[in-house]
């Protein structure tokens, strides 16, 4: 949908764009990258717990 949206803007206001394959990619890894970690970071810690000892907090 970005780059639908570039190319929309770029044809009404007449200024080139120029979106690269390597920059998508990039931004695409990096997000999944931060995905997997900040979801593997809570789970982690979940499954390190004793269950008896999460109950008692709530």
């Amino acid at each position: 949908a970005g780059i639908v949206l570039a190319y929309v803007i770029s044809h009404m206001s007449g200024t080139p764009v120029a979106i690269s394959v390597p920059a998508i990619l990039i931004g695409v890894g990096f997000s999944m990258l931060i995905g997997i970690v900040f979801g593997l970071l809570p789970s982690v810690k979940a499954a390190n717990l004793d269950p008896i000892q999460a109950l008692q907090r709530e």
